[in-house]
This record gives structure tokens, C-alpha cells and sequence, in this order.
């Protein structure tokens, strides 16, 4: 892939919500009409879980590297620190509700199985 063409990071962000919401509105529209595709959609809702599982610490990481670097705004040593603090803390919090949305996902899956097999 040309870099020049590449999506920035926000963007993809932004591409993955719209997604979700289309998502939701085929859901609200009726076009799931099968146990077999709610199966599918639940196990690719996991994986996306799951992808956030990893995604949130790798935030965390690059905004560290930053603050360490320079390239995070320096209002004060200690006020700059303990904001980079709060946003590890929140986004472990998310990552932790991640994990659990993706077991939850799974067992929506596992209890769907049966359902889903013809």
C-alpha cells in the first residue's frame, strides 16, 4: 500500500463505527434472517472484541512513547504525567470490558450453535 494513500489511524476508527452502525441499522431493518448468519455476525463481533483487546494497550504504549519522546504537550511535568496516567487507567478499564465482550460474544455464539447447524 502507497503511504500517501494510506487511512490515518482516526480515520479507520471512524470506518470501523460507520460500519457498526450500518451494521445495526441492517439488524433493525430485518435483513438477519437466519440463526446461521446471527451465528456469523456474532463470531466476527467477537473478533472485533478481541482486536480492541490488543489495539487499547498499543494506545496507551504509543502515547507513553510520545510523552517520553517530547511529542506530548508538557503543561506541567506533573500534570502532563498524571493525565497520561488517567488514560491508561481508562483504557485498561475499556480493555477489561472489551475481554468480557468478548466472552460474552462467545458464549452468545456457543448458545446459538445448536440453532445455527441445519
Amino acid at each position: 500500500m502507497d503511504p500517501s494513500t494510506a487511512a490515518s489511524p482516526s480515520l479507520l476508527a471512524a470506518d470501523a463505527g460507520a460500519t457498526v452502525r450500518r451494521l445495526s441499522r441492517c439488524v433493525g431493518d430485518g435483513e438477519i434472517d437466519s440463526p446461521a448468519e446471527m451465528y456469523r455476525v456474532l463470531g466476527s463481533l467477537r473478533l472485533l472484541a478481541d482486536d480492541l483487546t490488543h489495539l487499547l494497550p498499543a494506545l496507551q504504549d504509543r502515547l507513553e512513547e510520545g510523552l517520553l519522546a517530547g511529542r506530548v504537550a508538557d503543561d506541567g511535568v506533573a500534570a502532563t504525567w498524571d493525565s497520561v496516567g488517567n488514560v491508561g487507567r481508562a483504557l485498561a478499564h475499556a480493555g477489561t470490558i472489551a475481554l468480557l465482550m468478548t466472552k460474552e460474544l462467545e458464549n452468545s455464539q456457543v448458545a446459538l450453535r445448536d440453532l445455527a447447524t441445519p
